[in-house]
């Protein structure tokens, strides 16, 4: 245990100095930074209530100081979530609601445990009687709705940020935050079990206090080097990148206008025509932004067109597009000196990964599979 714990120290202090020593630091890695300094309190904290339990009690005054502590995991999570997956976002004086759990449990804790004489707090750790108090049971019910209801909700975040990005781009791997909604997903699994555990032994002796400590440290000390690790790679697309549209505003109108008149249905006939004979879709940095120049409309407007007309949004639309035009080239025997890769980067393609899904998505068969099938014929 007490090992785990000072790796955990080590590790978030360390990630956190890695953030703030960047020479260029979006406000999303200020939040990361924040998150990993949360995790280094909570870390000594409890290293600090395990030597005092195995040496006497030297610093009674730090007992029960650690468990609040993680009610903060949960908004510090969202911040970072909301930082990276949110165009417009601001502070705003609304969101310390987040902070409001961790608030009432200190003061909750200050009453049943904090103001104590010193011998009190001992005895209450000693015999395990903390643990009959409504204070600790209502604890770790919050804990358990906090930090599994915290990663759904972030879950939920990128996955709404994944459709929003496809109303914009024409490849999206490198943004996706497809290592995030790993992260998140197997959280709420990780956080489901242990919240589970931690529920159930409050009526039926389930595992010791310490072994159910020892299994949360364990995965906060994983969880925080996976964070950590792709968190220091991960830019902000908002902050780096120029937008020209509202993707949140694109999102929900795309779900209430269906209808389109007599100058929409011509306009798209126009786009139909455009990239069938100019073929924009074969440069791999197209945008919706760059293709609504090209036709002399606004994102918004060819954003609401594609979406509503065509039913499908800017990343689906384009890359059939690419896909027909590789299928057309495995017909070619002028492009048969080239690998599959090679072709798929000539029709607009920057990526092995994003080509074989959509490729795949769209064919029903891997592009090796259908080359096979058109070079046999």
């Amino acid at each position: 245990m007490e090992f785990i714990l000072i790796i955990g120290i080590f590790e978030a202090l360390f990630l956190a100095g890695l953030i703030f020593t960047q020479k260029k630091k979006s406000l999303s890695d200020h939040i990361l930074g924040i998150f990993f300094l949360v995790y280094a309190l909570n870390f000594a904290l409890s290293y600090l209530e395990f030597y005092n339990r195995i040496n006497g009690f030297p610093y009674p005054f730090f007992l029960v100081t650690a468990p609040p502590i993680i009610l903060l995991h949960g908004p510090a999570l969202w911040f970072y979530v909301k930082s990276l997956t949110d165009q417009n976002f601001r502070f705003r004086s609304g969101y310390l609601l987040h902070f409001l759990p961790f608030a009432l449990m200190m003061v909750g804790l200050f009453f049943h445990v904090y103001s104590l004489p010193a011998e009190a707090k001992i005895k209450m750790v000693q015999d395990g009687s903390i643990t009959d108090h409504l204070v600790y049971k209502i604890f770790v019910v919050a804990i358990a709705l906090s930090t599994t209801g915290y990663s759904i909700w972030g879950l939920a975040m990128v996955l709404r940020y994944n459709k929003k990005i496809k109303t914009y781009f024409s490849h999206i791997e490198k943004i996706d935050l497809s290592w995030l909604k790993i992260l998140l997903a197997g959280a709420i699994i990780v956080y489901g079990i242990i919240n589970t555990v931690y529920i159930i032994d409050l009526f039926i002796p389930v595992a010791s206090f310490g072994a159910m400590q020892f299994f949360s440290f364990v995965f906060g000390a994983v969880y925080i080097i996976f964070l950590g690790f792709f968190g220091l790679q991960q830019g902000n697309l908002f902050a780096s990148q120029k937008i020209n549209m509202n993707l949140e505003e694109a999102v929900e109108q795309h779900k209430t206008e269906r209808n389109a008149g007599g100058k929409d249905e011509k306009f798209v006939h126009f786009l139909l025509e455009h990239m069938k004979e100019e073929k924009p879709y074969l440069n791999s940095d197209l945008n919706i932004s760059k293709l609504s120049r090209e036709l002399d409309v606004t994102p918004e407007y060819l954003s609401k067109l594609i979406n509503t007309k065509l039913n499908k949004n800017f990343f689906d639309f384009v890359n059939r597009y690419r896909v027909n035009e590789f299928k057309e080239c495995c017909k070619n025997s002028s492009h048969q000196n080239l690998s599959l890769i090679g072709l798929a980067y000539n029709c607009g393609f920057n990526s092995k990964a994003t080509f074989n899904r959509v490729f795949k998505n769209i064919a029903g068969v891997t592009p090796s599979e259908y080359y096979k099938q058109v070079s046999e014929k």
